[in-house]
């Protein structure tokens, strides 16, 4: 996976990536922040930076944006209608968040009429990531099913990227599984084009594009996977689709919205899951990258002193 600085570089406005050029590579660099007529804002972990253009002028200008936003589209709005509506697209694996001015028809969101902002959120490939954990997620080299939770931007999705491409190829005494993944927004396999420039093992078959509950059902019955993965358990269809997936004795891997496990037995999508155990381990995820706790199916703790 290339770094994201050639990335994004790469594609937006010139005296933008002069100021990316000069972040150091391993800067813990979490979302790039362009505002129509405004300055940047560089979010990083723990602080974050307002960058001026020259003389203190605005960073990206309201016809730059429209621009950008259409090379990040492609210059093919259809192609992108579903997210856009969902107020995010995806590009390189990256979720760039919009903001602006939406239209409605007859009580619809169609998408947005105009583009007043993005938020490009980064993602790396952080490979062993997971390696630590992998002694509270197996049993005699047996993956257990497993859902990762934490609130927005603390690494979930990158843990559970890990984690496929672990399970695929079998590393560190984990037993090698086919791993069926649901990629709705290709952030996981991270190119809507075919392509998979991240390293998801193997022994990984995807489907994406279309809603993780269908992708789910088309992977358990034509792929025969051993282990089905997804990310951001939302709604009851998703539910549906992983419980149906679990009693046909597939193992499931799964993110989640949340702070607690109290969280997850409150929401709708989840309470059916929880109350069927279907998941043998719950990993609690704090700040980026770090485990708070790790649960078993009856909420017990499972890592002494933390994972």
């Amino acid at each position: 996976m290339e770094h994201w600085k050639k990335q994004w570089t790469e594609l937006l406005p010139k005296r933008v990536s002069e100021v990316l050029e000069r972040i150091e590579e391993d800067a813990p660099l979490l979302e790039i922040r362009l505002r129509r007529d405004a300055p940047m804002e560089l979010v990083f972990d723990g602080a974050d930076r307002i960058v001026f253009g020259n003389n203190g002028t605005p960073m990206i200008s309201g016809e730059e944006l429209n621009r950008l936003t259409s090379k990040l589209m492609e210059y093919s709005a259809y192609a992108w209608e579903n997210e856009r509506r969902d107020g995010f697209i995806t590009v390189c694996g990256c979720r760039v968040g919009l903001s602006g001015r939406m239209i409605r028809s007859e009580g619809n969101v169609l998408g947005f009429s105009t583009v007043s902002g993005i938020c490009i959120r980064i993602v790396r490939e952080v490979r062993d990531c997971a390696k630590p954990l992998l002694p509270y997620l197996m049993n005699d080299g047996t993956f257990l099913s497993t859902l990762l939770v934490s609130p927005p931007g603390c690494g979930k999705t990158t843990l559970l990227r890990d984690l496929i491409r672990i399970n695929a190829n079998g590393l560190y005494g984990v037993r090698p599984s086919r791993v069926g993944t649901a990629d709705e927004r290709f952030e996981l396999s991270g190119d809507a084009n075919g392509s998979i420039p991240f390293d998801l093992g193997m022994r990984t078959d995807v489907i994406s594009g279309i809603r993780k509950a269908d992708a789910m059902t088309r992977i358990v019955s034509t792929l025969a996977p051993e282990i089905l993965a997804m990310d951001e358990l939302n709604d009851a269809a998703d539910a549906e689709a992983l419980l149906e997936a679990r009693g046909k004795g597939v193992t499931v891997l799964a993110t989640a919205h949340g702070g607690s496990v109290s969280d997850m037995r409150m929401r709708c999508s989840l309470r059916t899951l929880m109350r069927e155990r279907v998941f043998q381990r719950i990993v609690l995820l704090e700040d980026v990258g770090k485990c708070k706790a790790i649960y078993d199916a009856d909420g017990n703790r499972v890592d002494a002193a933390g994972a």
